[in-house]
């Protein structure tokens, strides 16, 4: 463990408030690529080679998060935060196969490429809609005004939320955040509003999935209550939790991607212009750039199955091991000069969006989100400036979020 175990960084990252974790990574991949994290009961992986082996290897190792939450959770929570796990624990990145299989491909028969193709002009509208709103002042926090309002409008839309439940849905599901991505000690203070809020959303869902099941609509709800292949078909219980997931998947990961793509491009003023200066040659590049080099998603989970070796250390059958992905995008053994911002990188083989059989579902629509999204902000707001010094972020270890990004144009 090294001065890790007494290092001021490595115990705010264990705390979940450390905002800049890249020089702890950065030291843990040198010094301990597979550290044993005893506060939060977890290893630690860094390294993008160790990762993107681990990440695909479905035999050994799989997605099991209950012990995560559980092992760190005090005996009295642990009744009230059975529901979470259990719901959490039918999410369909924590599925496995052959329930996995089964899962992805009733998803894949109703949320299509070509039903996110046919958004493009939407997302236009609503992208345009936010930017003329945010333009009437000289000044706005972007987070608010933008990042966080448009992929909630899109998927939103696309499961067919009514808009007049839209903020109450989407509050809730960001109230589970903090437990379901969250880590270590912290769970204990999540479990009560994290609890209160999957209530909100089980009343919610009962309502609404028994409705769009006798009357469809043209909507993803819709499409996934009436879906069958093969004679199966997704119960109330699992159509609920991917109506959950999709919306974290929709929603956080590309808020995440809009965040720290800004944020990114005003702190590195020459990458800025570049993209206004050529969007249509830079944007691809730049969407791909901006999830490696400020990850939106920054872990996997996985338990092994039986007692595997990694560079020389035995992980036991039934730890948890957690896979930093956001160390693993700024590794330099694969990315040359990794914490520098470069939209012109290729190749550029980011895990981002992870790898293999839980490859991020919401991938394609984040991705497509990002490019109509960035150009259209570098040409309406060609001087827009960061208004602050300090940017903070969520308290979540699987995810990077910002809470607020002041700007001027």
């Amino acid at each position: 463990m090294g001065i890790l175990a007494t290092d001021s960084e490595y115990d705010l990252f264990c705390n979940q408030r450390l905002h800049d974790p890249y020089p702890l990574f950065a030291r843990l991949r040198q010094e301990d690529p597979v550290h044993w994290c005893e506060p939060m009961n977890m290893w630690l992986l860094t390294r993008y080679d160790d990762i993107s082996r681990l990440i695909r290897d479905n035999k050994r190792l799989i997605s099991d998060r209950e012990s995560m939450y559980t092992d760190t959770l005090r005996p009295e929570n642990l009744e009230s935060a059975s529901p979470l796990v259990r719901h959490i624990g039918l999410w369909l990145q924590n599925n496995n196969p052959p329930n996995h299989t089964r899962l992805r491909k009733l998803v894949n028969v109703a949320f299509t490429p070509r039903m996110i193709e046919d958004l493009e002009p939407r997302i236009g509208e609503i992208v345009n809609d936010l930017l003329d709103k945010a333009s009437k002042s000289g000044e706005t926090d972007f987070i608010q005004s933008f990042c966080l309002p448009l992929p909630a409008i899109v998927i939103c839309e696309m499961l067919g939320i009514p808009p007049e439940h839209r903020e109450r849905y989407r509050d809730a599901v960001e109230g589970l955040i903090p437990f379901a991505s969250g880590g270590g000690p912290g769970l204990n203070d999540a479990v009560g509003p994290a609890r209160d809020c999957l209530d909100e959303l089980i009343a919610f869902f009962d309502e609404l999935i028994m409705e769009r099941r006798a009357n469809p609509t043209e909507d993803l709800i819709s499409a996934l209550a009436g879906v069958e292949e093969d004679g199966d078909r997704l119960t109330k219980e699992e159509l609920f939790a991917l109506c959950v997931f999709l919306f974290l998947a929709g929603h956080e990961t590309t808020m995440g991607l809009l965040a720290g793509g800004t944020l990114g491009l005003l702190q590195n003023r020459d990458q800025f212009d570049l993209l206004k200066s050529d969007p249509g040659t830079h944007i691809d590049k730049a969407v791909e750039e901006i999830v490696r080099y400020e990850c939106p998603v920054t872990r996997a989970v996985r338990v092994p199955t039986e007692d595997i070796e990694v560079r020389g250390k035995t992980i036991k059958k039934g730890d948890t091991i957690t896979m930093l992905l956001g160390a693993a995008n700024r590794d330099p053994a694969v990315f040359s000069e990794p914490d520098r911002l470069d939209i012109t990188r290729h190749p550029n083989k980011h895990l981002g969006f992870g790898l293999g059989i839980h490859f991020c579902l919401g991938a394609p629509l984040a991705r497509r989100e990002g490019r109509i999204a960035f150009p259209e902000i570098v040409k309406r707001f060609p001087t827009m400036k960061l208004a602050t010094e300090a940017v903070d972020y969520k308290r979540a270890l699987g995810i990077r979020s910002i809470l607020s990004l002041p700007v001027t144009f």
